[in-house]
């Protein structure tokens, strides 16, 4: 039994890591992929008022804003993993979008 239930412990822990709410590194690490890969697009004129103002409404959850990140690395072959998508979600949200 005690076996059985230390056998299970990475899988608590990586199942809560998914839950877990985004620390400043990876909000900076965010911050910073956007620069290197996105921000060539989306700079002028999707300033602050050009996120804020979408809040809500193109992407009404921070699930879909995910998947709108998803959306243009998979359409521009970026190599990003899982983790690199969800830092830049997690720096979008933080910075503009505010869901939780």
């Amino acid at each position: 039994m005690r076996h059985a239930l230390i056998s299970m412990l990475p899988a608590a822990f990586a199942a809560s890591a998914l839950f877990a709410e985004p620390v400043l590194a990876d909000i900076t690490r965010g911050q910073k992929l956007h620069a290197e890969m996105c921000a060539g697009c989306h700079k002028a004129p999707h300033n602050a008022e050009f996120y804020t103002s979408r809040a809500g409404k193109k992407y009404p959850t921070k699930e879909s804003l995910t998947t709108m990140v998803q959306s243009c690395v998979t359409y521009f072959d970026i190599p990003w993993f899982e983790e690199e998508v969800q830092a830049v979600s997690d720096y979008l949200n933080h910075t503009y979008y505010k869901y939780k």
